[in-house]
Formats: C-alpha cells, sequence, structure tokens
C-alpha cells in the first residue's frame, strides 16, 4: 500500500468519525408541543351579587374543565422564549369558553434527554360565550414548569403545571391551574 492511500485512508476514516460525533449531539433548535390538560380555577365569585340560586347569573364555585392547545419554544439553549395559544371549550362553566395566549420565558436545562425546566410569562385571557364567566379579554401572568422527555429521534413527551393569574374577572382576580401534557416535537 502506499503512503498516500494510507492518508487518504485516515482523512476519511476522520471525517466519519467527526461526522458521527457530531450526529450524536442533539441538533435541534427549538420545540413544539400539543398539549391537553385541564384548567382547575381558584374559588371566586363571577355575577352580580344577590341574584337567585340556580339562575345561572351568578357562579360560586367554578367547575373543573378541560384545554387544549400548542406551545413553540424557539431555543433549546439554558434560556429561552414560548409561545402558548390555547383552547378551553368550557372555561370556569359550561357555558363560557377561553383562548389563551401567552409569552414565556423559559429557563431549563438544554441537551438532556429528561429537560427540567421553569417558566413565567404574560397574555390574555379572552372568555367568551353567555353568563358570567364570559368576562371578555383580560391581562393574565403565569408561571410554573414541567419536564421534556425526549424518546425517539425528534419526538417526545411533555407534562407541564401552571398557574394563571387572571386580572379584571368581574372585578377580581382569577387563580388558575392548568396541568397538561403533550407530544414533544423538536426540531
Amino acid at each position: 500500500m502506499s503512503s498516500g492511500y494510507i492518508s487518504c485512508m485516515r482523512k476519511e476514516i476522520g471525517c466519519l468519525l467527526a461526522f458521527l460525533l457530531l450526529a450524536a449531539v442533539p441538533a435541534h433548535a427549538g420545540d413544539f408541543t400539543l398539549f391537553g390538560g385541564f384548567h382547575h380555577p381558584g374559588q371566586v365569585t363571577l355575577g352580580s351579587v344577590g341574584t337567585l340560586p340556580g339562575t345561572g347569573a351568578q357562579i360560586t364555585d367554578p367547575k373543573d374543565f378541560g384545554v387544549f392547545g400548542v406551545r413553540y419554544n424557539n431555543s433549546a439553549s439554558f434560556i429561552g422564549f414560548e409561545n402558548t395559544l390555547a383552547y378551553s371549550p368550557n372555561f370556569v362553566s359550561s357555558d363560557a369558553f377561553a383562548i389563551i395566549q401567552s409569552s414565556n420565558l423559559i429557563i431549563g436545562v438544554p441537551s438532556l434527554r429528561i429537560r427540567p425546566y421553569g417558566t413565567a410569562g404574560i397574555g390574555f385571557v379572552f372568555a367568551g360565550g353567555n353568563g358570567p364567566a364570559a368576562f371578555g379579554n383580560k391581562f393574565a401572568l403565569n408561571y410554573g414548569g414541567g419536564v421534556k422527555i425526549s424518546l425517539v429521534g425528534p419526538l417526545g413527551i411533555r407534562g407541564d403545571v401552571r398557574g394563571y393569574s387572571i386580572f379584571g374577572a368581574d372585578d377580581q382576580t382569577l387563580q388558575v391551574v392548568e396541568s397538561s401534557v403533550g407530544i414533544l416535537i423538536s426540531f
């Protein structure tokens, strides 16, 4: 064998090893989550004071209802930003629905198979429909955390718990806890 052939083979083997090492590193720059979960509102009284019980004009015991939506995170680094758009077909009562939008700072552990994170942000909740729970568009703060678990390739699962403070809901602050799980797609 000539020394030129051996030199060429070394370069090719070196390039192959470099490619394999780089291919083993997660190459995603962000992720997208389709999620579903539940809203658990805190104790609040919505509606006119002094209405007759059973008329539907006052809510004193809000119910738990489902929520689903999408979350987009633009970074797989330690600090990133995330946007959420969600829909609750029954929000606080079966007569109202809600559209939730928020933008969050997300701080998490990058490039691990199991990535815990914390998040906090601002947004809006639009509650429409009928009855006292249809309070319109209100400013909201949220905070929480969860875990992202990579399964196979770009697919994974995500568990998340967030608290929302919705200001001005019938001149009160409505506290809502959201628990969700979703399908995570990294890119």
